[in-house]
């Protein structure tokens, strides 16, 4: 029989389960051919609405494309949605009539399944939602695999393509997609799925987070603080490790003998492959919030330099540890970081075997950074026990309009998020005038 403790932990996990469920924001559309939701007023197809509609040099793109080849294939009763640029949108896009006549058809049709997604996307379901709805998209980027949730890909390494995603949610009675207002919500439903006429054109990611940070220019002391402070650390490592090894070692030699320190590029970019060959997840995607160089400035940070000397503190904590194999030690700014790129995790509670909490989904634009995420399981599932769940370590709030953000617990002042939804490959980044200091830090 079950006792009262196991028995406790099962309903406390179902329990959790639901809440990150219900919470969660990512939510992809049912396969094709299901069954579109009843739509009485739905008397034409898609394509048909879509001729009739102000979105004429779409549906010219779409005309010349192979998009109709490419659905059929899918189904004979395929069900979709279609979100279409008007003229406006397209033009102020730089796709004007001499521009779509002159594409490869392969362009068009890339530009086609980016806007096109399977299943229903109506203005009913929209409307019932806090969070985003989160539309997988036709179109892949080859060469890129996040790891496996839907089983699409192949081998022993399990993973999923990558798929452009947008995140679409209503605000009034406009429609917003991965945060940005892209017109008032105009929705056509069809016999065969739906349709939505946009004002503005879908922004198409193609920076990583860690390419886009680099051409801004407004986050060097962010950036360059973590490369020197990996540098320092991995130097560290190769210290201790030349007399236990007889040798010097490279730093290439490092890496795998501290996995357990997050290096500054990593979750950033396109990882390389583990081994010649390997095809595996090669790219994270989350939400990161960039604090400024100003940023920096406000908490007495005038220089890179003042930021390394703050580092040294702990230096001495910093070493390899000849009975775990391992690097152990960081550095003070390492946890304030943490807050920024990875939902503070390193504080995410373990089990006495290790085990830690699953990750959920953190990909969260703009228009939904409020105080409804501050419940929101960052962590939840897998091997670890419910009480090891990890909820939200960041508290949101809405002052005069503005986002802020801040650890909970923390005696600092709350940043301000100055602009929202820089989009990525990586997912959203959002800008911050403050560093999110943990509570109980000590900057003096």
């Amino acid at each position: 029989m079950m006792n009262i403790r196991n028995l406790r932990s099962v309903i406390l996990c179902s329990g959790l389960l639901l809440l990150a469920a219900c919470t969660k924001s990512e939510f992809l559309p049912d396969p094709e051919g299901s069954q579109v939701p009843f739509q009485p007023e739905a008397t034409q197809t898609v394509e048909e609405l879509l001729a009739a509609s102000p979105a004429k040099l779409y549906y010219s793109a779409w005309q010349k494309s192979n998009i109709k080849t490419i659905l059929k294939a899918k189904s004979s009763k395929l069900v979709y949605t279609v979100f279409a640029p008007n003229d406006a949108a397209m033009q102020a896009a730089g796709l004007t009539a001499a521009v779509i006549d002159q594409m490869p058809v392969a362009e068009l049709d890339s530009l086609m399944m980016f806007y096109t997604t399977l299943g229903p996307v109506t203005q009913t379901e929209l409307k019932q939602r806090s969070d985003n709805f989160v539309v997988k998209t036709l179109l892949q980027q080859p060469g890129l695999y996040v790891p496996y949730f839907e089983n699409t890909g192949e081998g022993v390494n399990r993973y999923d393509l990558y798929y452009y995603k947008n995140y679409v949610g209503i605000k009034g009675e406009s429609l917003l997609i991965n945060g940005k207002n892209l017109g008032k919500l105009n929705y056509l439903p069809a016999v065969n799925g739906g349709m939505y006429i946009l004002e503005k054109a879908i922004e198409k990611p193609t920076k990583t987070i860690l390419e886009a940070l680099r051409a801004d220019g407004r986050f060097t002391m962010f950036l360059e603080s973590q490369r020197l402070a990996d540098e320092s650390y991995i130097e560290a490592m190769i210290n201790d490790m030349e007399p236990l090894f007889g040798y010097r070692p490279e730093p290439e030699e490092v890496l795998p003998y501290i996995a357990n320190r997050k290096m500054y590029h990593v979750g950033w970019g396109i990882n390389e492959p583990i081994y010649p060959g390997y095809i595996g997840p090669n790219i994270t995607i989350s939400t990161l919030f960039a604090p400024t160089d100003e940023a920096f400035y406000k908490a007495g940070f005038q220089t890179l330099a003042d930021v390394m000397k703050f580092n040294e503190r702990s230096a001495s904590t910093i070493h390899f540890d000849e009975n775990l194999f391992t690097g152990v030690g960081g550095f003070p700014m390492d946890t304030v970081y943490n807050f920024h790129r990875d939902w503070g995790r390193m504080y995410q509670p373990l089990t006495a075997g290790g085990d830690r909490a699953n990750a959920n989904t953190t990909v969260f634009y703009g228009n939904v950074l409020n105080a409804g995420l501050n419940d929101y399981m960052v962590n939840v599932g897998g091997n670890a026990p419910a009480e090891f769940a990890y909820k939200m370590p960041i508290e949101f709030s809405s002052v005069n309009n503005s986002i802020q953000m801040k650890a909970k617990g923390s005696s600092y002042p709350a940043a301000t998020v100055t602009e929202t939804d820089i989009n990525t490959l990586n997912g959203p980044i959002h800008v911050v005038d403050r560093l999110i200091f943990p509570k109980g830090f000590k900057l003096n």
